[in-house]
Order: C-alpha cells, then structure tokens, then sequence
C-alpha cells in the first residue's frame, strides 16, 4: 500500500502572505490552525505561520489576518523569537 499525501499550506500571521507548501501524509494530523515557526519570504523575517489544510481553512486565516486577530500572537511571537536569538548568541 503506498502513502498518500496532501498539500498543506503556511501562512504568515505578519504580512498574510502563502509562505510554502508541504506534503504531509494524509493520516498526518495536526489541530486546526497549526503553528510553525518558518522564515518569511515576504517580511523577511521568522515569525509563526498558519498551516491551512484545505480552501476552507485558508478563507478563515484570511478572514482573520483582516481582522487583526493575530496581531498579539505576531508581537508574542517576535519577542520570543528575539529572545532565542540573544541566547544562542
């Protein structure tokens, strides 16, 4: 029997922008909404992304980034990863 895969899609919680895409098997589960701390092609900069697993999901975490509903979680998320930087410094 051969493994099947989807494509699962990450968004940054900074600029909305689709980050990437990566294959994980179907029976690969995570919890809606995942978060992944992946460098940002658009800002530049390592923050916290979305993974979407389907349309469905993508509209949300749009709906969402236009809402400002990650803002915290963005200002969170940068002072921890600051605070990781000083100290592998």
């Amino acid at each position: 029997m051969r493994n099947t895969y989807d494509i699962h899609e990450f968004y940054c919680i900074k600029c909305g922008q689709k980050n990437m895409s990566l294959q994980r098997k179907v029976n690969h589960k995570h919890a809606k909404h995942h978060r992944k701390k992946l460098w940002c092609w658009h800002c530049k900069q390592e923050v916290n992304c979305i993974e979407c697993k389907n349309d469905q999901e993508v509209q949300e975490f749009l709906e969402n980034f236009k809402a400002g509903k990650y803002q915290k979680e963005l200002e969170d998320s940068i002072k921890v990863i600051e605070q990781e930087k000083r100290i592998w410094a």
